[in-house]
């Protein structure tokens, strides 16, 4: 229903901003990432998810699209409520979650308190093929789909020459800024690779 929400925050605890919006506030449930970020008086920008229960309807906002969109996936998760994917998204951002998924690192959800190893294991499996590659390589490039998709394209192409996928990721990350095509990225990220 809401894509973004614009405001002043009213006040902010360590998992609940209200931002006011024209004399309207809302009370969105936030990361205690954004909590340490921002101050009351800031103007700032929530992207949210709405999450409708019979006794409640909540808002949840994020600093960033790809934060939203990973923790729409991560409660998607069977056994990951809100409150666990909020939980996530504070320990980690959303190109650290997604790398973690990509990855098959299940250590690093386990860490956090409430998320067991059933749990980790079953967030990894249903959103392995899932998450979109590029958002765990290009969260701090700025880059826009078609970047995306030249380094989705460029991990593939590693992996299918017996890479390992975390190895790919962190090879193409290294160099996503020096590179626009697929093609470009595969060979800059294959020097890196044999300098190692």
């Amino acid at each position: 229903m809401y894509a973004f929400i614009r405001g002043r925050v009213a006040m902010i605890e360590p998992n609940v901003a209200v931002l006011d919006c024209s004399g309207v506030g809302y009370k969105l449930f936030c990361t205690r990432r954004l909590f340490n970020e921002a101050n009351v008086g800031d103007e700032i920008t929530l992207y949210t998810q709405m999450i409708v229960r019979e006794d409640e309807i909540s808002l949840y906002g994020f600093a960033t699209e790809d934060e939203r969109k990973v923790f729409e996936m991560l409660i998607s998760v069977s056994g990951v409520g809100p409150k666990a994917g909020l939980a996530i998204l504070s320990d980690m951002d959303a190109s650290e979650t997604a790398t973690a998924i990509i990855s098959g690192d299940v250590s690093q959800f386990t860490k956090i308190s409430g998320i067991g190893k059933k749990t980790a294991e079953r967030i990894v499996i249903d959103l392995k093929d899932k998450i979109d590659k590029g958002m765990a390589v290009t969260q701090t490039a700025g880059s826009g789909r078609k970047q995306r998709d030249a380094i989705d394209e460029a991990v593939d192409a590693l992996v299918s020459l017996g890479y390992q996928k975390m190895q790919a990721i962190n090879a193409v990350k290294s160099v996503s800024t020096l590179g626009d095509t697929a093609e470009e990225l595969i060979l800059l990220a294959l020097k890196r690779l044999d300098v190692r």
